[in-house]
């Protein structure tokens, strides 16, 4: 629509333009503003697009960090059944031991119940793992060797025997003075069904003389 203040250089121009002007007001609702419907229409509303969100993978444990991962969890529950094994050596269950051990190991404990019974010893308390460090990891498998290569995880475990006492019938403490609170042995877990994840048990024990940790 012509502006008022322009410049018209002729009286029918003025003419044309006044008669637009009443046409506009006469076709428009009561009191609305005369400006043209399109100088005052707003732009559409944008809708900002949604932020893709980025999935970060998980990364994948190799096989030698899913056995030593394996062996850290056997451990604890070797030690923990091994108290328990002695805390009232008559009435435990010795099949439990195979649920821990293997080989060696498994003979080592089954000769300390049976050493509990024959001297009537009991233990009270239990021992703690304070750290596994140092894996050694050998996942070769060959059952026909002689011997066998068998799939093995090898760690340095400290571990505190402070609240763990073993007493004979009359209740003394046959617990020498000079034991060492904390003890560093090697402890070698083995899986003879690997790749099974639930087949690794402790295969033996090396309390190293006497270490400390």
């Amino acid at each position: 629509m012509t502006r008022h203040t322009q410049h018209l250089t002729s009286i029918a121009a003025i003419a044309v333009a006044a008669l637009a002007l009443s046409a506009c007001n006469s076709t428009g609702d009561p009191g609305s503003n005369t400006t043209s419907d399109a100088a005052t229409t707003s732009a559409p509303a944008t809708t900002d697009a949604p932020t893709p969100t980025t999935t970060t993978p998980t990364p994948t444990q190799s096989p030698e960090d899913e056995a030593i991962e394996a062996a850290e969890k056997m451990i604890p529950l070797y030690f923990e059944v091994g108290d328990r094994s002695i805390q009232d050596p008559n009435k435990f269950d010795r099949e439990e031991l195979k649920k821990v051990a293997i080989s060696s190991a498994v003979d080592d404990m089954q000769n300390r119940v049976s050493a509990f019974q024959r001297q009537e010893l009991k233990a009270s308390g239990k021992t703690e793992v304070e750290s596994m460090t140092n894996p050694r990891v050998d996942l070769k498998l060959d059952l026909k060797k002689s011997p066998p290569d068998v799939p093995s995880v090898q760690l340095d475990v400290c571990i505190d025997v402070s609240k763990l006492n073993v007493v004979d019938k009359d209740g003394k403490s046959m617990i020498p003075a000079d034991r060492k609170p904390r003890q560093l042995w090697r402890v070698g877990v083995a899986n003879y069904e690997y790749p099974k994840a639930d087949a690794w048990r402790i295969a033996y024990t090396d309390t190293q003389g006497g270490k400390t940790c």
